[in-house]
């Protein structure tokens, strides 16, 4: 009987699942669970008729609503020939299920890996992006807290209105952030991590102010929403070998406190110089999940020794 074992690379849109992981614990019977990243494509696999249960492993834990445009997970296929599964065959035959079932999961390549590859384990670094949309109050004519957001950037970014965000001190704080340090203050609370190591090394962070991609729909004469060049659009990177709980929100939330004039440097430098759950700041506030996205899983090249691919 033939063992192969297939990295799969995935995009999706994390909005109507529970989360990356399987929620729903196997026991004597299989169970599916189709509001995970994971049971999802578990399900998925089962329409090639493997001999065996696909069990997938995912390389990212990402959260509730946590997008991937490139995240990666791997899992061994038994074919009752013994014959491997043709990867092509295998990304075709998963996005005619996801496109079928209307689930927005993609699989963007297929490749067979070494018996030996673990999609987690093996990673050395992983990245990620948090998309933030400022309008400013003052030219929208409206209160700072109004929840006015295009309909195509719905659910896809943080939309912030706002007339205070430099952007200079948050590089500035992006610097202080980097680099080797016990980033305790950073992780929520979560029980069975107390034990986690929580010194990390942050390889850096990028903050980019990107243009509006100029939506057609903003030139239709009925759209009563002010012009699409009102708006900044701002893109945190964050690349890492590994993250704790919740620290890439908390980490952007705490940049854009800073460029808001919610806390200081000082601040920033405290939480790092005294790791404790005890030091975050309560002016920042955890931001949410719709504007993550996992953008990309690195692994060494002589990790991915494949010898069939797409």
């Amino acid at each position: 009987m033939g063992v192969y074992r297939y990295l799969l690379n995935i995009a999706y849109i994390g909005k109507q699942f529970r989360g990356a992981q399987r929620q729903v614990k196997r026991g004597t019977t299989r169970v599916d669970d189709p509001s995970t990243i994971q049971g999802r494509i578990e399900i998925a696999l089962n329409k090639l008729n493997p001999i065996n249960d696909p069990i997938v492993y995912m390389s990212s834990r990402t959260d509730s609503g946590v997008h991937a445009l490139n995240s990666t997970c791997h899992v061994d296929l038994y074919r009752e020939n013994g014959m491997i599964y043709d990867p092509c065959s295998v990304t075709i035959c998963l996005n005619k299920y996801f496109g079928k079932e209307d689930v927005p999961i993609r699989i963007l390549r297929t490749r067979i890996v070494p018996e030996s590859f673990n999609s987690r384990h093996n990673a050395i670094s992983r990245t990620y992006l948090y998309r933030l949309m400022i309008a400013k109050a003052n030219k929208l004519n409206v209160a700072p807290n109004l929840n006015y957001i295009p309909i195509e950037e719905l659910n896809r970014c943080l939309f912030i209105c706002t007339d205070t965000l430099d952007l200079n001190i948050m590089n500035e704080g992006a610097r202080v952030l980097e680099g080797y340090h016990d980033y305790r203050t950073f992780m929520s609370k979560h029980s069975g991590h107390e034990e986690k190591i929580t010194r990390k090394t942050i390889e850096y962070i990028k903050i980019l102010q990107m243009p509006h991609p100029g939506y057609s729909i903003y030139s239709w004469p009925l759209v009563a929403e002010p012009e699409f060049n009102e708006y900044i659009f701002i893109d945190v990177y964050i690349k890492s070998s590994g993250f704790l709980y919740k620290q890439v929100r908390r980490t952007v939330a705490s940049l854009v406190a800073l460029a808001q004039g919610k806390i200081t440097i000082r601040d920033i430098k405290l939480m790092l110089e005294v790791p404790s759950l005890h030091s975050w700041c309560p002016q920042i506030k955890t931001l949410p999940a719709h504007g993550l996205y996992l953008c990309e899983v690195e692994y060494a090249r002589e990790d991915l020794d494949t010898f069939w691919e797409v």
